[in-house]
């Protein structure tokens, strides 16, 4: 494990999650696109980094709209992490609370995840802030 951040896979809806053209996306047929990426502790929250560049998860601002990827070092590019379990949810506070398991995420309450509704092909499906699902988990896969 790196004393500067942990390295996670990310699944939103079960899918893995990675870059494609500038956005956040799932990956229902996954063909090796999904994106490893690095979390390191920024401020009150977290920043996702995508391994082997500058480039950050980044909310695009405050209503309903697809999240992007790019370097940005701004607020908007720091997220809450909030682990979900049987004993209902806690707010990771540092990289030792952070194992595989189930979170939301989320900048200032407004949820990142995928649309509740999503047409039925297999192309890659859009990741928002303020989603409209109404349980927008999360599995953080930590690999180191």
């Amino acid at each position: 494990m790196s004393d500067t951040g942990k390295v996670v896979k990310l699944y939103a809806k079960g899918a893995p999650v990675g870059v494609e053209d500038g956005a956040l996306v799932g990956f229902l047929v996954d063909q090796g696109h999904s994106a490893e990426w690095v979390v390191t502790r920024e401020g009150q929250g977290f920043r996702f980094t995508a391994k082997g560049t500058e480039e950050t998860i980044v909310a695009e601002g405050a209503d309903r709209a697809p999240v992007g990827v790019r370097g940005d070092d701004s607020p908007a590019s720091v997220w809450r992490i909030q682990r979900v379990d049987d004993d209902g949810t806690a707010t990771v506070t540092s990289l030792a609370d952070l194992r595989t398991g189930t979170y939301t995420i989320d900048q200032h309450g407004l949820a990142l995840g995928r649309d509740l509704f999503e047409d039925r092909s297999l192309l890659p499906k859009r990741i928002f802030v303020r989603t409209d699902d109404r349980d927008p988990q999360w599995t953080i896969e930590v690999l180191d």
